[in-house]
């Protein structure tokens, strides 16, 4: 009865989590890329609130993923 479904349970992350699994970038760095980058569809922030974000892990990754060639 303690089964996991895949989609149920999202690995929510926090800006300031989401930029030291980046690799050292800043928050501020991270809400430009939000708006600017030519991947922002892929990170995805999840807004719950204007001051709470939270990211998914599984987006995150893919984000790093796809600009392997800046990190």
């Amino acid at each position: 009865m303690n089964k996991k479904s895949e989609g149920a349970e999202l690995d929510l992350l926090t800006p300031e989590e989401v930029c030291k699994l980046i690799g050292g970038v800043t928050t501020k760095t991270l809400r430009a890329w939000n708006i600017t980058h030519r991947h922002r569809q892929i990170l995805a922030p999840i807004r719950f609130t204007h001051k709470v974000v939270r990211y998914e892990r599984q987006n995150v990754l893919a984000f790093i993923a796809k600009c392997k060639s800046a990190y």
